[in-house]
């Protein structure tokens, strides 16, 4: 096994998800299922979590990236967690939100470590699946 499945392995498992290896690219492949209230109805979809590293340099850094969608009530604790984890965010942090009436779109892209990377998105990802607010994690 190469430096480039082992460091997806490793990701793989911080996740608890699978993932698909491409020539530069590593695809975490995970799901999320939320139920959306809107008006006096709610509606129950699965999303799939775009998270993907690529460009794996020699001293272990990549080039990584979240496309992660959450109710508005989520955002507070998904984004405290990303903040207040033990490992810190690296110098080469980005974020944005973007925000519609139900549901909010956090972009997150990161130059460090993808196992770095993967970590603090799962404890993000664990703390909003433990308030239990009618969505769940696949």
């Amino acid at each position: 096994m190469d430096r480039w499945e082992l460091v997806a392995e490793k990701v793989g498992m911080l996740m608890k998800a699978e993932c698909e290896l491409l020539e530069n690219e590593c695809l975490v492949k995970r799901q999320r299922s939320i139920t959306i209230p809107a008006n006096s109805a709610y509606f129950q979809c699965t999303l799939d979590l775009d998270i993907s590293f690529a460009k794996l340099k020699v001293d272990g850094c990549a080039l990584n990236r979240a496309v992660i969608y959450l109710l508005p009530e989520e955002l507070p604790a998904f984004a405290f967690t990303l903040i207040e984890y033990p490992l810190p965010l690296p110098t080469h942090y980005q974020q944005r939100v973007e925000a519609g009436p139900n549901i909010v779109c956090f972009y997150m892209e990161s130059k460090e470590p993808p196992e770095d990377f993967a970590e603090r998105l799962s404890a993000a990802l664990q703390t909003i699946e433990q308030t239990g607010r009618k969505s769940y994690i696949i």
